[in-house]
């Protein structure tokens, strides 16, 4: 039974962060009149017209095939493509004054290697426009999906000034050589990019979540894990975005695929236990906390408000975990009290876990 069980979840279970298509990111500098933007994508997903706004994973798109195979181009080939095809990029950007559509100029295309074709590598466009006025708006067309804009105080990139997550299609604030987010949006945007993270992008981190809640539907027991979990990772995640540790994505993410198997085996052994649970709990949050922070390297936080984004960030999180503890209360709370609970649905959805976890281990650390 579990043989063919395990099979059907090789066969189910989505590979996680393998043709993911992750936020563009743009980030803009202004300097007196000229102002400059990087413009950092999939640039497969746009040369194989892959819709971003609907799609996450470039398999699942009916353009999949045509992607795959621009993926498998060199990344000269790439970048010389999105030359020729300069048109079909620079028109999906659209910045505006207060009377007419700016036009953008393209400097220079470079594409960065990825060794591992599953994984999706990254194309930045250089380009620049003439700041007539003194204020402006970015649009992105819809098909580019969600946009990170970041301005920056100067070309060291090192002072950010403003940050927004844009949904597909939506109009930026206005943006000025003297932008400032406003306390409030800052709450706002890390707030919801820290509840994104978790439900629907993180996959990997519900799955660790629903483990620890199956060890026991208790308030207690739930409340330590969950609050050792909660305090591991919001070390992490700091010490992490500041740049006082870095431990590697090819180190972390298996080991995450790691934490999920061993927390849902411990829900079918939990009588066996040698270590406490809580302390296994403490040690897999400083893990996860580690992967969250590669979410916001990759985004950048507002330097202007440093504290505010990452609480906001975090407290995203916690309001994404807490809400799948809730909705998995609500389910399991009446069956739990039954005396067929452990045997048909404790141990088997630990068991199914603990494989998937297993398998993404496996797929992280050979594929």
């Amino acid at each position: 039974m579990i043989k063919y069980l395990f099979f059907f979840i090789l066969l189910l279970s989505p590979p996680v962060l393998t043709h993911e298509i992750k936020p563009a990111i743009v980030d803009i500098t202004i300097i007196e009149e000229n102002a400059s933007i990087e413009f950092k994508l999939n640039a497969e997903t746009v040369l194989s017209e892959i819709d971003a706004s609907v799609y996450v994973d470039t398999n699942n798109s009916p353009q999949s095939q045509k992607y795959d195979e621009f993926r498998g181009f060199s990344v000269q080939e790439i970048e010389e493509l999105v030359i020729k095809n300069k048109s079909k990029f620079i028109n999906k950007i659209q910045i505006n004054n207060e009377s007419e559509i700016i036009p953008l100029l393209l400097n220079k295309v470079e594409t960065f290697d990825e060794a591992n074709e599953e994984m999706p590598r990254d194309t930045i466009l250089y380009l620049n426009f003439e700041l007539k006025d003194s204020s402006f708006t970015v649009q992105f067309d819809k098909e580019i999906g969600p946009v990170v804009i970041r301005q920056f105080e100067d070309l060291s990139k090192e002072s950010v000034l403003f940050t927004s997550y844009l949904q597909p299609a939506e109009k930026s604030p206005l943006l000025s050589q003297q932008s400032r987010s406003s306390i409030g949006k800052t709450i706002i945007e890390y707030l919801i990019l820290g509840i994104e993270h978790i439900v629907p992008k993180g996959l990997d981190h519900i799955l660790f979540i629903i483990g620890i809640f199956f060890y026991a539907i208790k308030f207690k027991p739930l409340f330590l894990q969950v609050t050792m979990f909660t305090l591991a990772h919001s070390i992490t995640l700091i010490l992490a975005s500041l740049n006082l540790i870095f431990i590697p994505a090819v180190v972390v993410e298996p080991l995450i695929a790691l934490s999920i198997s061993y927390v849902a085996i411990e829900n079918i052994f939990q009588r066996r236990l040698v270590v406490p649970r809580y302390v296994i709990i403490f040690i897999f949050g400083l893990i996860h906390g580690l992967g969250f922070a590669f979410v916001l390297g990759d985004i950048g936080l507002n330097t202007s408000q440093l504290v505010i984004s990452l609480i906001s960030f975090n407290l995203g999180v916690e309001v994404a975990q807490i809400a799948i503890i809730i909705l998995a209360s609500i389910i399991f709370i009446l069956p739990s009290r039954q005396s067929w609970y452990r045997a048909f649905l404790q141990i088997p959805i630990s068991v199914i876990i603990s494989l998937i976890g297993l398998y993404w281990f496996i797929e992280r650390v050979f594929f």
